[in-house]
């Protein structure tokens, strides 16, 4: 019998060794847990086996020892185990500081044993002719059991709350975990209430070990699933994925783990790739979206589109995600587009200044007026009116006329640098404002203001080079719902900014 139990023993122990060794090499977040509990495990099962074999007493008495803390061991790294394997259900992000303090004491009163005996002694028995040592247990010893009971029952209430907050996906280990926890709990109690040796229930707590690794480190859900989705899927050009509710990626098809690089088998790894390339890959949303990866003649184009997956009750269950390559349909659109953009440069450029003339302009405000109705909030309006253009033609020429707009055209362009601007008249631009202009507003205003104020003061320089104009700006407000308002207001300032140079200089600079 013993040479039997020892064996098992044995097997038990090279088996959480590799569960251990294993479980450090796996990409699991809880790899580390499940490395301290399979090794927390074997010490029991050592002090156990020494308990067996052994026919001295002093031997004996240190392998209970090596038992009894051993068990507490197990017990804080199956709390720590629980703590990160159940995180977010039921114990939150905090960590078991009670729990910590109290298998601590109970550890050190059991380490007090030797001094005060208050927790357990042997017995010498004689049967058959052989001598063995029958534990006697005192105070300390239930201590150490109501304490190490707590525990346990702790972990079973955090896991049996588990089983049934989780998504269905994932309720099957929660609950095989939790049935095994309560089998231990049992067959435990079982031995002590009986009096008998602890060499059974020891083997139970190794074979939890090996449930545990298969669980957290090995366990895929639905594997039925995952053939059907690849039956369906496997033909498919595109990549393919599906994510819990929680955003985990529980399956791809073969496609989509050439495209992510991926050639294991935990699909978890596999979004922390697609949002290094694409950012942000799930929002909870339906959506449809064309992202670009790459740069200059190595940039690739994929339509990336996401669809949520709901019960019948309406609870949102996934999501699944296909990501296709239009690289090819983009290049030929680019080239159509370029020959496009080739004759509606030439339709929509003002031929002396090259910004935008009129026809583009008006193009923009429709654009704008539709964006209003989908939600378009921030926008402003610069409208710029040329001071003394007509003078300046009567007496110097057109030539000199056409110089003047230039230059009054190039100020208005390096201060708004990122803003399309537009000649709507023959001495009149309007810039629309958005994203870094918009958000600087107020100063490239003023400094605009102020350049033309220094142009016109260099007396020294020919009229037709003293540039000169009136700036008016209006952003949109929330109850405008055109364009024209907006451009309304941003006119009127214009002229009150000219109004204020004529009292200066007794007329339009």
């Amino acid at each position: 019998m013993k040479i039997t139990y020892s064996i098992v023993y044995l097997l038990l122990l090279i088996a959480l060794t590799s569960c251990t060794v294993f479980a450090k090499r796996s990409p699991r977040p809880s790899r580390g847990a499940v490395a301290w509990l399979e090794t927390s495990l074997m010490v029991p099962i050592v002090g156990n086996l020494i308990i067996f074999m052994s026919g001295i007493r002093a031997l004996t008495l240190i392998g209970h020892y090596i038992y009894f803390i051993g068990i507490n061991g197990v017990l804080l790294a199956l709390v720590n185990f629980t703590n990160a394997y159940c995180t977010g259900i039921g114990n939150g992000t905090q960590k078991p500081t009670v729990i910590y303090i109290g298998l601590a004491a109970d550890t050190f009163q059991l380490l007090l044993n030797p001094l005060f005996g208050h927790a357990f002694g042997l017995e010498t028995v004689t049967e058959g002719g052989e001598t063995s040592f029958k534990l006697i247990t005192y105070y300390g010893q239930n201590v150490h059991r109501i304490v190490d009971y707590i525990v346990l029952l702790c972990v079973i209430l955090i896991f049996s709350l588990a089983s049934v907050l989780t998504p269905k996906i994932y309720r099957e280990k929660y609950v095989v975990l939790l049935a095994s926890m309560v089998a231990i709990g049992l067959l435990q109690a079982y031995y002590i209430f009986t009096g008998s040796n602890y060499h059974r229930p020891v083997i139970a707590y190794g074979c939890f070990g090996l449930i545990i690794f298969y669980f957290a480190i090995v366990y895929r859900p639905l594997r039925l699933l995952d053939q059907m989705l690849s039956n369906i899927v496997s033909d498919l050009s595109d990549a393919f994925y599906v994510f819990d509710p929680t955003g985990k990626c529980i399956w791809a098809n073969e496609q989509g783990c050439k495209f992510a690089g991926f050639s294991g088998k935990n699909y978890e790894d596999i979004k922390p790739e697609l949002e290094e390339m694409f950012g942000e890959i799930l929002t909870e949303n339906n959506y449809s979206a064309k992202k670009a990866v790459g740069e200059g003649d190595e940039v690739r184009f994929y339509l990336l589109e996401e669809k949520q997956v709901k019960g019948s009750n309406g609870k949102y269950n996934g999501s699944y995600l296909r990501i296709q390559d239009i690289t090819e349909g983009e290049h030929e659109l680019q080239v159509r587009d370029e020959r496009i953009g080739q004759i509606s440069q030439k339709v929509y450029k003002d031929a002396l200044t090259g910004v935008g003339n009129k026809e583009a302009y008006i193009n923009k405000v429709s654009e704008l007026n539709a964006e209003l109705g989908s939600g378009l909030s921030e926008f402003a309006v610069v409208m710029v009116d040329m001071n003394n253009l007509k003078q300046i033609n009567d007496s110097f020429g057109h030539r000199a006329g056409d110089l003047y707009i230039k230059g009054c055209c190039h100020m208005i362009c390096e201060a708004f640098k990122h803003s399309p601007v537009f000649r709507v008249g023959g001495d009149e631009f309007v810039v629309i404002l958005r994203g870094d202009d918009y958000a600087s507003r107020l100063e490239i205003v003023q400094e605009l203001r102020d350049d033309f104020e220094e142009s016109y003061e260099r007396t020294d320089q020919d009229p037709w080079l003293r540039y000169s104009a009136a700036v008016g700006m209006a952003e949109r407000a929330s109850g405008d719902n055109s364009f024209e308002l907006v451009f309304k207001r941003a006119d009127k300032a214009m002229y009150e900014d000219k109004n204020i140079f004529k009292a200066l200089y007794g007329g339009y600079r």
